[in-house]
């Protein structure tokens, strides 16, 4: 007749094993949130006008290699 099983202790977390854990998952999100930033950086980085695009001409004049000293 057995009665009930003894009870069992309760696995010891391993502190040490969870800070490194959670130490990488923190790196890699850093690394994520870099990564997706940086292709937003490069993505709106090449819009220099708005959408009304510019007022001003554009200069015309013979650049250094077209031969001769710009005149601005």
């Amino acid at each position: 007749m057995g009665g009930k099983a003894p009870m069992q202790q309760p696995p010891v977390a391993n502190v040490e094993n969870d800070a490194k854990l959670a130490e990488s998952e923190a790196r890699l999100a850093k690394e994520k949130e870099g990564l997706i930033s940086g292709k937003k950086k490069g993505m709106y980085g090449t819009i220099l006008t708005s959408g009304k695009g510019l007022e001003e001409d554009a200069s015309t004049s013979k650049t250094m290699l077209g031969g001769s000293n710009p005149t601005y």
